[in-house]
Parts: structure tokens; C-alpha cells; sequence
């Protein structure tokens, strides 16, 4: 597992996971953008990382009295890209498109173009990646689940945006950003235990456990896309390959039912935005896709016991439409009752995550624990 969410200083003085903190075997530290600003860089060898997570670089932030991040939210369709400061104020944003069909190595190249006159004109201290994918945490490679993007796995971005631009990279998975941008600012601010899901083009989530990101031994948990919940054959390679539940509840399987039941256009977007209109076959599109999100959760509820489920991505975020059938449909399938809830911050949610998971590798590399003493002390 990674360091505790409660160190991470949200804006306005909450703190992330603040309700794990007093079961922590550890003294929670907190850093926050003043604290950031002072540190100019520690040496490698001086830090001792408070988790599996390795840190960014030697050189953290330390730019401005403000330390600002450069985060990309790379997706199946869209790559968002966004400059955000370590008080979570977004100071930039824009979108390009992912063209997965040209290859992963094309896409970092693009992005190297669209970084540079960003990196010039805000100075930002380091770089964030939130992406699809299981990912290496060691050097940023991805390793799986990338099917949307070819070419893909054994691509790392920390590799060549460190050695093209010379800063910090760090790269997480955007389920796993979700959770993160949630505990940090959003709807599971001081919350230890809870499942964050993304629901669009993919599925995936983050899950936080005791107030930390648990990745698992591989990274890859949280990839319940992957789960053999829904229809088809789970023997099916092609099925297997991008995801039985993905196929079952993403916005492909939005589309397909919409299709079936005569709704035109047939995309999740108009689909929910007919349903808002009051139109019944497309009401009936929603009410599947509730009860298909419904088992997921309700297939992961034993395993995990979270507090809060939080829904969100393109399709989870028709709270409006989704959140009333979808908790009615868990209290049939499953005896366990967690609270069910939209997330707060919407499509900023992964680039939040991202500069979350940033201010936090800097943090592990700014402390380390001191012998024979029960606290953790800034290295100099």
C-alpha cells in the first residue's frame, strides 16, 4: 500500500483521509504549498520512502511560492491536460484527442509538443500522468489493460518526459487518481474506507483501505472492468481481453442496448440527456445500466466492506439518473449497505488525482523515519 491519505493538506486546511489518521500505526506528517516552496531538493540517497511507492525524482517541487503541476488524464478517447497548483485550483486546461489506432509512442510524442510551451509558460515543478492502464510504479511503464491504445504496454512517459524536459514524473493509474482527487478535495474528504469507481468509455476504480491507496501486487486492483460480471462467455479471449464487465457496463454496452431499444442517437451522452427529457426507451437504457453497475458493486461489497462507493467518469456521473436505481438495485442484491454517492469534482477529478499523487512522491522523498524515534523528520 502507499503512504496514508491523511498527510496531504486539501485546501482549507482539510486533510485527506483525516478519518484514518488516529488507526495509523504512524504519526501522520503533514505538507503543505508553503511547506512544498521551501524545499528546493533532498538527496536521493537521504530518503527513505514512507510506502511501496517509489519518489519521483532527487530534484522535487520547488519552483514557485506556488508549486504548480502539469498533469495529462490519458483515456481511451480523450487526453486532458491541465495545470494545477498545490492548493487544487485548476489554472489551465485544455483537450486534445487520444488516436489510440497510432500507438502509444506517437501519443507521448504529441504530448512532449504539447507540454513544452506549458512547461515554458507556467514553470510547473513536475509532471503528472494519469492514464489507463496497469503501470510499473518503478519506472512508469504500462504493463496491461491498455487495449484502447496499441502499442502501449512497455511505454513509459515518466521515461521520456524526464529525459526530454528535465523534470519530476510521476504515473498513476486515473482509477487509482479518482480515489486519490476524491479522498483529497471531493466527496471521501476524511473517509478511510471507500471504492472509487470510473464508469465511460472503460470501467475501472481506486480503492483506499484504511486511508491508503491500495494497489495491490501488481497494481492492478481496482481494475474491476476486468471482473467476469454480465453477459457473454468469460472463457471468450476477445471478451477476456478487454474486460467482461467493461463490455457489459461501458459506454459500448450503453450504446449497443440504446440501439436494441430504439433510442437514436444511440451515444451514452444523448442517451442520458433523453432520459432527462423524460423519454421512456431511453429511461429504460439508464434503468439497465443502473442495475449492471448494481451487481458490480454489490459483486465487491464482501470483499472489500467500503463506507463510500463513489461513482464517477462520463457514465457514472449521471448521478441525477443513476443514483437512485442503482442503490435500490444493491439493496436487493447485497445485505451490506454502504453509502452510494456522485463524485464531486467531475471531469477534474483525474487531474486532481494526478497532481495529488505528485504532491505525495514529493512528500515521501521529503521524509523519512528517524531511528529509535516514533516521528519522521524533514530531510535537509
Amino acid at each position: 500500500m502507499t503512504a496514508p491519505l491523511a498527510p496531504l493538506a486539501a485546501p482549507g486546511g482539510r486533510s485527506v483521509g483525516s478519518g484514518a489518521a488516529e488507526r495509523s500505526p504512524e504519526p501522520a506528517s503533514s505538507i503543505t504549498a508553503a511547506s512544498l516552496a521551501s524545499i528546493s531538493t533532498t538527496p536521493a540517497a537521504a530518503a527513505a520512502p514512507a510506502s511501496d511507492t517509489p519518489p519521483m525524482s532527487s530534484t522535487i517541487l520547488s519552483h514557485s511560492s506556488a508549486p504548480r503541476v502539469l498533469a495529462f488524464d490519458i483515456g481511451g478517447t480523450w487526453v486532458k491536460i491541465g495545470v494545477v497548483d498545490a492548493g487544487g485550483r485548476l489554472l489551465h486546461v485544455d483537450r486534445l484527442s487520444t488516436l489510440g489506432a497510432d500507438g502509444g509512442q506517437t501519443l507521448v510524442a504529441r504530448l512532449l509538443v504539447a507540454a513544452t510551451p506549458l512547461v515554458e509558460r507556467y514553470a510547473p515543478a513536475g509532471i503528472a500522468f494519469s492514464t489507463l492502464g496497469v503501470i510499473d510504479q518503478r519506472d512508469g511503464r504500462l504493463v496491461a489493460a491498455v487495449e484502447a491504445i496499441a502499442g502501449y504496454v512497455g511505454v513509459s512517459p515518466k521515461k521520456s518526459f524526464e529525459q526530454a524536459l528535465g523534470l519530476p514524473v510521476v504515473v498513476e493509474n486515473d482509477g487509482n487518481c479518482v480515489a486519490l482527487a476524491e479522498g483529497w478535495t471531493g466527496a471521501a474528504a476524511g473517509i478511510p474506507h471507500y471504492l472509487a469507481l470510473t464508469l465511460g468509455t472503460g470501467i475501472g476504480g481506486g480503492i483506499v483501505i484504511d486511508g491508503r491507496l491500495y494497489r495491490g501486487s501488481s497494481g492492478a486492483a481496482g481494475e474491476i472492468g476486468y471482473m467476469p460480471v454480465g453477459a457473454g462467455d468469460p472463457h471468450d479471449r476477445a471478451v477476456r481481453r478487454r474486460g467482461m464487465l467493461e463490455e457489459t457496463a461501458g459506454a459500448a454496452a450503453v450504446s449497443r442496448i440504446a440501439r436494441e431499444r430504439n433510442v437514436r442517437p444511440p451515444t451514452p451522452a444523448r442517451v442520458f440527456a433523453a432520459a432527462r427529457r423524460g423519454d421512456a426507451a431511453a429511461i429504460g437504457v439508464v434503468d439497465e445500466e443502473a442495475r449492471r453497475i448494481a451487481l458490480a458493486i454489490a459483486a465487491v461489497l464482501p470483499v472489500l466492506d467500503p463506507e463510500l462507493v463513489i461513482l464517477g467518469g462520463g457514465i457514472g456521473g449521471n448521478g441525477d439518473l443513476l443514483l437512485a436505481p442503482v442503490e435500490r438495485e444493491v439493496a436487493q442484491l447485497s445485505p451490506f449497505r454502504p453509502r452510494i454517492a456522485v463524485g464531486e469534482l467531475g471531469d477534474e477529478a483525474v487531474l486532481h488525482g494526478a497532481v495529488a499523487t505528485a504532491l505525495r512522491a514529493a512528500q515521501e522523498q521529503l521524509f523519512t523515519r528517524v531511528p529509535n524515534r516514533d516521528r519522521r523528520e524533514i530531510v535537509v
